[in-house]
């Protein structure tokens, strides 16, 4: 009897065991795709509401304190320290730098992504989420910048250095082009772009004028700067009478020295010599004299020539000089202010020859590199002749 009630107890064992493997395999089994409901496409919040975001057409306006909002607004990047104060609940106060992921972390919230925001936003961010997992109502919070990032500069255009630069924060406009060894003498200060492109892609353009303060005896414009801006000088355009270059070459914003070449025969040989005067720039014809060393007769000669290639006309133009009267004071048209890449030329003689090499160049010279790259090969063609 024992054996019985054993036997029919295992097998109701064994019975119970088949079906609920049966119940779960049941469970385990692949839906169909009829039976997955998919959730609809989330995508980021976006920074602008769509009226606000610049069209492909876009031209940047010039730079105005008042009405530039966006570039006003400090938003936040890996590197940023803030601290943030939660008034009465001194448990949620938290500070730090925002990591590489973009990321802070947050008591009782874990970390928390703040890259693009403003401290606005990290104030109602932090505000909303303890209000919603740990108190009753969202709190006063408080976001101060504590260590602002290094501001990280790509500089593009009519700089004498362009590249990439590191300034420390608050680092203005004016500053940046003295960093990148200042504006060249192509460029045009009326049109300095800054241009910068936020988390969502978005890309921002603003036009920033330092030609007028300077003739208007005003101050430069309040521009403020962020890690990740592009800053993009502009190239003067031909024909542009009312930039005075000559004004802009004596200030602080254009590079600090230019290099006028000094040709000089060589007296039995018949070959010359290739001078380079490193002058400050806004230097004239009488800073070339009095910088020249004994050994090259400059005083000596009555007419020496200026060669220099002009952007507007696109092709070589020449002035003829006299030393003599420049120092001696008697003829005003000899103060020439002198620009970067110029020649002067000692000797007539040489001045044809340099003249009959012109002639057989392959190429015509019809920009300032190719007339700076002639005369650094110059001695060279004349040795080979």
């Amino acid at each position: 009897m024992a054996s019985v009630f054993y036997t029919i107890s295992s097998g109701i064992a064994l019975w119970s065991f088949e079906q609920g493997i049966a119940k779960y395999k049941g469970l385990s089994q692949t839906p169909t795709p009829e039976s997955i409901e998919l959730l609809p496409p989330q995508s980021p919040p976006s920074t602008f509401r769509n009226r606000d975001i610049p069209p492909d057409s876009y031209s940047p306006p010039l730079f105005d304190i008042n009405q530039s909002e966006q570039f006003n607004l400090y938003r936040l990047a890996i590197g940023d320290g803030i601290n943030v104060i939660v008034q009465d609940f001194p448990e949620f106060n938290f500070g730090g730098n925002i990591d590489p992921e973009g990321q802070i972390r947050v008591p009782f919230l874990g970390k928390i992504s703040l890259v693009g925001l403003t401290l606005d936003e990290v104030q109602t961010k932090v505000a909303y989420e303890l209000g919603q997992r740990y108190l009753q109502e969202e709190p006063e919070v408080i976001a101060a910048l504590n260590t602002p990032r290094p501001v990280r500069l790509t500089v593009l255009g009519e700089v004498s250095r362009p590249g990439y630069y590191f300034f420390a924060p608050g680092v203005t406009v004016n500053n940046v082009l003295l960093g990148a060894g200042g504006s060249s003498p192509r460029a045009d200060l009326r049109s300095v772009i800054v241009r910068r492109r936020l988390v969502d892609g978005t890309q921002l353009e603003e036009k920033v004028d330092l030609y007028s303060p300077l003739v208007e005896g005003k101050s430069l414009p309040e521009f403020r700067l962020q890690g990740g801006d592009t800053i993009i000088v502009s190239k003067l355009e031909a024909g542009q009478k009312d930039y005075d270059q000559n004004l802009i070459s004596q200030t602080n914003l254009a590079q600090p020295a230019i290099i006028v070449r000094v040709l000089v025969p060589n007296e039995g040989s018949g070959g010359l010599s290739i001078r380079n005067l490193r002058l400050p720039n806004g230097s004239t014809f009488l800073d070339a004299v009095a910088n020249l060393p004994p050994t090259i007769p400059l005083l000596n000669k009555q007419e020496v020539t200026l060669l220099r290639f002009d952007p507007e006309q696109g092709k070589v133009v020449t002035q003829g000089l006299n030393a003599i009267q420049t120092v001696q004071g008697l003829d005003v048209t000899q103060y020439v202010t002198l620009k970067d890449q110029d020649v002067i030329v000692v000797s007539r003689t040489l001045l044809g020859k340099v003249f009959a090499a012109f002639r057989i160049l392959t190429r015509p010279i019809r920009d300032i590199f190719s007339f700076t790259s002639f005369f650094l090969n110059l001695a060279d063609r004349f040795d080979n002749n």
